[in-house]
């Protein structure tokens, strides 16, 4: 609700990344909820990049921005590749254009097998390590639990269904190029999931983005550092798409 009661006229899309939810972007929903409706995406419906893609445009207003986090930003470039006149605005959050590598193939068959035994702290435990920076996950014992929540409630067959669609995503390098809407790009400087240089990859391939790195910070920024990514968010929207 904005603060004049009237209803915001800006659509934001949220596709959370790997094993995560709305919870991963709660900060950012309250506190953008004044400027903007906002839309969270089932990324555990099936079992291929484009049909996630294909599902989340059905249900989605005709334009809006695209905020993606992680393996969210596959769906998204896929999205753009179905439908890049429907997005107003891109914000990619601790994303890659490249496909799966052997690390995370690995990882992703331990946790298949972690789920058909619903060992859920086992599969937190296996990512929390690389989700957040070390020095966060000491001082805020809550981004375990957080993480430990969305894979609790998401369950094996849904577990298996996005590990089958993320780990054959596409390569996406040459969609950058065909990305014509403003993009901001946000990076944790500690992020070894999508390193920094997949960041820069993505600013240097499309025309008009914006990348954004935050320190402190692995590869969560959202909830590793809400108030700074929201607020790099809001001013960057301000910037781009004259918004309050």
């Amino acid at each position: 609700m904005t603060a004049s009661n009237e209803t915001p006229d800006l659509d934001i899309a949220i596709f959370p990344g790997h094993l995560c939810n709305g919870r991963l972007f709660a900060h950012q929903i309250e506190s953008l909820a004044d400027v903007a409706q906002i839309h969270v995406v089932d990324l555990y419906t099936h079992d291929s990049v484009a049909a996630l893609a294909k599902d989340a445009l059905s249900s989605l207003p005709q334009h809006f921005v695209l905020m993606a986090n992680s393996m969210g930003g596959a769906v998204a470039f896929e999205v753009l590749r179905q439908a890049r006149h429907r997005v107003r605005a891109l914000i990619l959050i601790g994303t890659t254009c490249r496909p799966e590598t052997p690390v995370q193939n690995s990882r992703r068959a331990e946790t298949l097998v972690l789920a058909q035994n619903e060992d859920w702290k086992a599969i937190a435990d296996l990512y929390a390590p690389v989700f957040f920076a070390p020095q966060n996950r000491a001082h805020n014992p809550a981004l375990d639990e957080t993480l430990a929540q969305m894979i609790v409630g998401a369950g094996e067959p849904s577990i298996r269904r996005q590990q089958r669609a993320f780990a054959a995503r596409p390569n996406s390098t040459a969609t950058l190029a065909k990305i014509d809407c403003p993009t901001l790009v946000i990076c944790g400087r500690e992020d070894t999931i999508t390193p920094l240089e997949l960041s820069e990859e993505i600013v240097a391939g499309v025309h008009h983005a914006e990348l954004v790195v935050v320190d402190e910070c692995g590869h969560v920024p959202t909830v590793e550092r809400p108030e700074l990514t929201t607020q790099i968010i809001r001013d960057w929207m301000r910037r781009t798409l004259n918004t309050r």
